[in-house]
């Protein structure tokens, strides 16, 4: 081997020896780091009363091939209390998600509280706004109040020098479109709008007409159209807690009027519109209600005593606890009407042997629903 070569094996040789040197250090660095760091960590998970007693069990292993009680009795005290600790750490990591929900939950329920508080200040706004427009509309309406009194004044002048107690075509006129512009709203009643539009203007101007004595009926405009009482509009008329007695108010049109603890005793409703109308405590004793239309009229705890209702129409009509002693219902359409449980046995007691042989012959009391009966024809 000539020398060239040789200087040139040996430098290789140190450049390999100073590359495996190097190598050699990088990993020892790297050991000596990962030692730190587990000695440190091992600190850290351990805790240093565990690591101490560790530490010192190996000690007395290795020097004297046996641990002392004492040894053994602190390191199992300090894995105790150590795995306590961790326990509770780890508890604690568990129910926090369940706490941070709760604490969501709970946030959110009163968010929603608030939301509902504002709504409910809006419904209350929109009613407010709902309250001022119909006061509003009442306050228009009660200007006519005016009108009203001086055609009064007028027609009772008319009949008071009239032997037939009759008005002019003219007057009559007048007040049939009185009546028609009289409609219904709602006012406020106990600081809340009531449920139905009524007219209580309506109510007002009838009553004011039976007061001056005209005969609704036999006042008329024949040539045309008809008798006047036909072409007054009492629709929705408020006639409530009043009495009224022995009035001839033949064919007249109360559909939807509120007639609730009235006193009509005697009061003559031959052919009369009374649908849908509200007749709840009234008193319609001795009343002609023969032929008259009631569908779905609402007559509970209504007194019918010895009123004639031959031919009356009381489809759907309510006369639950309504008194029927000694009535006429013969030939009356009862179909649908609402009754209590016990109406067979009331009515049998109260009517007289044919009218109620008539009406339990014709329709028989069915329950439709839990605590609701209705009147149905029998097949």
């Amino acid at each position: 081997m000539s020398p060239e070569e040789f200087a040139r094996l040996q430098a290789e040789n140190q450049k390999l020896k100073a590359k495996l040197d190097k190598q050699q250090q990088s990993k020892q660095k790297r050991r000596k780091l990962g030692w730190t760091f587990l000695k440190q960590s091992s600190g850290f998970i351990l805790g240093a009363k565990l690591k101490k007693s560790i530490e010192r069990f190996l000690e007395e292993l290795s020097e004297q091939q046996r641990v002392s009680r004492e040894t053994l009795s602190d390191l199992l005290s300090a894995i105790i209390i150590r795995l306590t600790r961790v326990g509770f750490l780890l508890v604690i990591t568990a129910i926090l998600p369940s706490i941070l929900l709760i604490f969501q939950t709970y946030y959110l329920s009163q968010q929603n509280k608030l939301i509902t508080g504002q709504s409910e200040m809006f419904k209350q706004q929109n009613n407010r706004l709902d309250q001022q427009t119909y006061l509003q509309e009442a306050e228009r309406r009660g200007q006519t109040l005016l009108l009203m009194d001086n055609m009064l004044k007028e027609i009772s002048d008319d009949v008071r020098v009239n032997p037939q107690n009759t008005i002019n075509d003219a007057t009559a006129g007048r007040l049939i479109s009185l009546s028609k512009m009289l409609k219904p709203y709602k006012y406020l009643e106990n600081d809340s709008l009531i449920v139905q539009v009524i007219s209580p203007e309506r109510g007002y101007l009838l009553v004011s007409l039976l007061e001056t004595g005209i005969n609704l009926n036999a006042t008329s405009r024949s040539r045309t159209n008809g008798k006047l009482m036909n072409r007054l509009d009492f629709t929705y008329a408020e006639l409530r807690d009043l009495t009224l007695k022995g009035a001839d108010l033949l064919e007249i049109n109360l559909s939807y009027a509120d007639l609730r603890n009235s006193n009509f005793t005697g009061t003559d409703f031959k052919k009369a519109d009374l649908s849908n109308a509200r007749l709840q405590q009234t008193n319609l004793s001795y009343t002609g209600l023969g032929e008259a239309d009631l569908e779905n009229a609402k007559l509970q705890n209504a007194i019918l005593d010895r009123a004639d209702l031959s031919k009356t129409n009381l489809t759907g009509a309510d006369l639950r606890n309504t008194s029927l002693v000694k009535t006429k219902i013969k030939e009356a359409v009862l179909k649908n009407a609402r009754v209590q449980k016990a109406f067979e046995q009331d009515a049998s007691l109260q009517l007289n042997k044919d009218q109620s042989a008539w009406l339990f012959q014709t329709y028989e009391v069915v329950e439709i629903d839990e605590d609701h009966y209705q009147l149905l024809p029998k097949s």
